[in-house]
C-alpha cells in the first residue's frame, strides 16, 4: 500500500536527557529543546531544518500559571527560541496549552494540517528543566533564561477550567491530592481492602521502574521492588494516602523530546528513508465532566472509553492487536483506569510502558507523553507493520488524547473531536450540595499528609437524598487507611469547609 502525497508521516524522533554528572548540566529548557530537536531532525535522515514551516512547542510548568515559576526568566516565544537555535525559519509558531495530554493532540492536530495542505514539515517539541532550576535555585545561583522575540507565539487549544472555588477550598487543588480520589474509588470498587489494594499498587508498579532502569534517557535509572514503592519510609513517606513519594510523578528533571512529521511528498523531496516512517492511523481527543465534582463516578473513565474506542476503531484494530503501548502514568491510577477502560490486560504491567512511566523515567510536566511517542515510533521501526498505542493524559485525570501508530502506509484523516465528545457530555452528573447536612456514604477520599503525618481527608459523599457533596475530616483519619470504608455512613454538617465523620 502507498501513501498519497499529503499523508502525515512521523519521521524523525529525538530524546534527550542531562545527569548530574553530564557536563551540559545548566543548559535552559530552550537550550533543552533543541537539543531534543536536532536529535529529531538526523534521527530522520535528512536535511531537514531548512525546510521546517511549523514549530510548536509544548507549554512549559513556567508559563503554565502553576506553582513552579522560573526565578530565571522566560522566553517570551519558546518555539522562536528553539527556531532560532537550531536554524530553522518557520512561519508558523504555536505554543500548546496545559496538559500532559498536549503532545498528543498536537501530533493528531498537525497531522490534520498536514493532511489539508496547511504545513509541509512540522517540528513538536516539549521538555522541562526543573531540576536545573531547583538545584541552581537553592544553591543560590543567578541564571539568565529570559529571551525576547519579534512576536508571541500561536496560541493552541483550549485552557479549561479544572477546580472551582468550592472544590479548592476543600482540598481538590493539587494532582496529589486529587487522583488519589479515584485510586481509593477504583480501589472500592475492585473489591481491595486497604492492604491488598496497596500491593496491588506496588505490583503494578514495580516493573514500570525496571523499565525505566533501560532505559537511556530516564533521569533516574533505578529499579524498585513492589514493597519498596508502597511501605512508607524516610525517603518515601506517604504523600496522600495511598500515594507514597515513589508513586508519584517525579517532575524535577531535566528532559526534552521532539517529534518530527512531515507530507509523504515533503518526505519524497527531502530523501527521508521509507524505513524511518511511522504513521498516525487514528487518534482522539476527549474530556471528562472538568470539574471533579461533577464526574459520572470515580472508578472508571467515560472519555477514556470512548476516546480509546474511536481512535482504534479509525485504525481498523482491536486492542489486543497492539503490540507497543504507553500508558500515561503520572500515577498508579492513571494506568488501572485506563488499561480498564481500554481493555488492556495488567498481568503484564511492564507492557503497558515503553518509558518506565513519570515516577521513574521522569515527568518532563506537560511533555511527558512525546518520549512516549518518541519509544512507540523507534519500537515500530523496528518490528514492521506492528502496532504501537499512545494514552496521554492532562488535568485531574480530564483531558486524553489517543494515537494509533504502525509502519505501514496510511491516514484515516482526524474526525470532528465534536462528534464523540457528544456522548459524554450528555452523560448526567450527580446532583450536588454546597451546603450538605445529615447522614450519607463515602464516595471516595484521600488523606492529605504533610512532611509524612496525616493533617486532614478529603471526602467525597453522596447524601441518602442522592446529592453528592465535599466535606474535609480533621479527626478520626486512621480507620480511612486501616479498614474499607467506600460505601460506609457518615454524617455531613455545612460550614467553610463543610466538615465529616464516619458513623
Amino acid at each position: 500500500m502507498s501513501a498519497g502525497p499529503r499523508t502525515p508521516v512521523l519521521v524523525g524522533v529525538g530524546q534527550h536527557v542531562v545527569r548530574e554528572d553530564d557536563p551540559a548540566r545548566g543548559l535552559s529548557p530552550a537550550d533543552l529543546l533543541a537539543e531534543a530537536a536536532r536529535g529529531a531532525i538526523a534521527n530522520s535522515g535528512a536535511d531537514a531544518a531548512g525546510a521546517i514551516d511549523t514549530l510548536a512547542a509544548v507549554r512549559l510548568f513556567a508559563d503554565s500559571g502553576g506553582a513552579l515559576p522560573s526565578p530565571f526568566g522566560t522566553c517570551r516565544n519558546l518555539p522562536h527560541a528553539v527556531a532560532r537555535r537550531i536554524g530553522a525559519q518557520p512561519r508558523e509558531l504555536i505554543y500548546g496549552p496545559l496538559g500532559g495530554n498536549t503532545p498528543q493532540m498536537f501530533v493528531n492536530g498537525l497531522a490534520e494540517r498536514i493532511a489539508k495542505g496547511q504545513s509541509d514539515v512540522a517540528l513538536l517539541v516539549g521538555g522541562e528543566a526543573l531540576r536545573t532550576q531547583a538545584r541552581a535555585e537553592k544553591a543560590g545561583l543567578k541564571l539568565d533564561w529570559s529571551e525576547d522575540a519579534p512576536s508571541d507565539p500561536t496560541p493552541y487549544g483550549e485552557e479549561p477550567r479544572y477546580a472551582n472555588s468550592h472544590e479548592i477550598r476543600h482540598g481538590i487543588a493539587l494532582p496529589t491530592s486529587v487522583y488519589p480520589l479515584f485510586e481509593n474509588a477504583f480501589g472500592g470498587a475492585m473489591g481491595w481492602s486497604p492492604l491488598q489494594h496497596r500491593a496491588e499498587i506496588g505490583h503494578l508498579m514495580a516493573p514500570f521502574s525496571a523499565v525505566a532502569a533501560e532505559n537511556p534517557f530516564a533521569q533516574i535509572r533505578k529499579a524498585y521492588g513492589a514493597g519498596a514503592l508502597v511501605e512508607p519510609g524516610e525517603d518515601n513517606r506517604i504523600v496522600a494516602y495511598p500515594y507514597t513519594k515513589h508513586l508519584c510523578a517525579n517532575m524535577f528533571v531535566d528532559q526534552a523530546a521532539a517529534v518530527l512529521m512531515m507530507s509523504t511528498e515533503a518526505a519524497d523531496r527531502l530523501g527521508v528513508p521509507a524505513a524511518r516512517r511511522v504513521y498516525l492511523h487514528g487518534s482522539a481527543d476527549t474530556h471528562e465532566k472538568l470539574l471533579v465534582s461533577e464526574r459520572v463516578d470515580y472508578a472508571t473513565s467515560p472519555a477514556i472509553y470512548i476516546g480509546a474506542a474511536h481512535a482504534l476503531a479509525q485504525a481498523g484494530i482491536t486492542p489486543g492487536e497492539l503490540s507497543y503501548i504507553d500508558l500515561y502514568s503520572c500515577f498508579p491510577v492513571a494506568v488501572e483506569i485506563a488499561a480498564a477502560m481500554i481493555g488492556l490486560p495488567t498481568e503484564d504491567p511492564a507492557s503497558l510502558t515503553l518509558t518506565g512511566g513519570l515516577p521513574y523515567f521522569g515527568g518532563p510536566g506537560n511533555a511527558y507523553s512525546l518520549h512516549a511517542i518518541a519509544e512507540v515510533v523507534e519500537h515500530c521501526r523496528d518490528d514492521a507493520g506492528a502496532w504501537g498505542f499512545v494514552f496521554a493524559n492532562g488535568g485531574f485525570l480530564t483531558k486524553h488524547s489517543f494515537g494509533v501508530y504502525s509502519t505501514t502506509p496510511g491516514y484515516n484523516g482526524r474526525s470532528d473531536p465534536a462528534s464523540y465528545q457528544a456522548a459524554i457530555d450528555a452523560m448526567a452528573s450527580p446532583p450536588f450540595t454546597e451546603t450538605p447536612a445529615g447522614e450519607g456514604r463515602l464516595e471516595t477520599f484521600t488523606v492529605v499528609h504533610h512532611k509524612g503525618a496525616p493533617k486532614f481527608a478529603i471526602i467525597i459523599g453522596r447524601l441518602d437524598s442522592g446529592e453528592r457533596f465535599l466535606a474535609q475530616m480533621h479527626t478520626g483519619l486512621e480507620p480511612l487507611m486501616e479498614t474499607s470504608v467506600i460505601g460506609h455512613r457518615l454524617r455531613v454538617s455545612p460550614g467553610e469547609p463543610n466538615i465529616a465523620a464516619l458513623i
